[in-house]
């Protein structure tokens, strides 16, 4: 399935090959770039509405209607994920539309990926008991640290974070995925990564993923682990997993000729490469720099030379 006749959407994406999840159909719950933390790393740029408020960030409503337009397809999915702009667990919706895809299309598992920074909050965990997989992120141990990797709200403290992310895994009986993303010169020493490891043997996650710098983050002076320090990191973690970078191989289709609409819904959530975007969309490359060339021309993204490729990506 490709989204070549279904450029209108606002809150949806992809599907979009992911590292970790396969074929993914992406939910944006939040207005770019609307967070609990400003993490140097982050590839949706820094954010820009830094917030612990919870409400309903967009409408439900026409969001369930997007899922029903693509899901009555039958479309062949890994998962539907909560990811993109944004904290998922700051709408106070996301349970309506959990039970919503669980009741109507209940043969599609789904999944959050979140920044763990509100499970301290009982009503929080509630809401998203009917996830499959819970994907949070555990960047550091040490105040410190976590001030300078993740840039959080004034209120948040990482104490509070780790005990909510203990109380989750005491209530949630399905998956919980831990990452821990590695940046060289703050979090990659043996003192935080001990710390790391005590804060992980509390959380007692089904898995704990180590992650880097793959597109461009926030900040230009984020470089990506070498492969020996994660290998080492995830060694001393216990047995944790390094994220694979993807398989990305160019397809032949044609993008409609709205294709400049729908790169830049995805880019301005992910950064990619063309080759990425190829596979995304199941179209040629020729077709893919074309766009890409137009929308560059307008201003509208940059490039930016990455170890993986140049990355198309939104500025700012």
């Amino acid at each position: 399935m490709t989204y070549k006749k279904h450029l209108h959407y606002k809150y949806i994406f992809g599907p979009v090959p992911s590292r970790r999840l396969g074929l993914s159909l992406g939910i944006d719950l939040m207005p770019h770039k609307t967070c609990t933390l400003n993490c140097v790393y982050c590839e949706c740029g820094r954010t820009t509405n830094l917030t612990m408020k919870c409400k309903e960030y967009i409408p439900v409503e026409p969001l369930q209607e997007e899922l029903k337009d693509v899901l009555s397809s039958n479309p062949k999915l890994d998962f539907i994920t909560f990811s993109g702009s944004g904290e998922p667990t700051l709408h106070i919706g996301i349970k309506e539309i959990i039970n919503f895809i669980k009741k109507d299309y209940p043969k599609y598992k789904i999944a959050l990926l979140t920044n763990s920074t509100l499970f301290f909050q009982p009503d929080i965990r509630k809401r998203i008991t009917g996830i499959d997989i819970v994907i949070a992120s555990l960047d550091a141990a040490s105040e410190e640290n976590f001030k300078k990797i993740n840039r959080p709200h004034p209120k948040l403290e990482l104490h509070r974070v780790i005990e909510g992310l203990v109380s989750l895994r005491k209530e949630f009986a399905k998956q919980l995925w831990m990452e821990v993303f590695l940046v060289p010169g703050i979090n990659d020493n043996r003192d935080e990564l001990n710390r790391i490891k005590k804060a992980l043997s509390l959380i007692y996650p089904d898995k704990i993923q180590l992650n880097t710098l793959d597109r461009p983050g926030a900040e230009s002076w984020i470089k990506p682990a070498s492969q020996k320090d994660l290998l080492d990191a995830a060694s001393y973690l216990n047995g944790a997993d390094v994220i694979k970078n993807l398989d990305s191989k160019p397809n032949d289709g044609v993008l409609n000729k709205n294709g400049c609409n729908y790169l830049l819904s995805i880019i301005k959530r992910r950064p990619c490469t063309a080759e990425d975007i190829s596979r995304i969309s199941d179209s040629n490359l020729e077709e893919i720099y074309r766009h890409l060339d137009a929308l560059i021309e307008k201003g509208l993204i940059i490039k930016k030379n990455m170890p993986r490729g140049d990355f198309y990506t939104v500025d700012g």
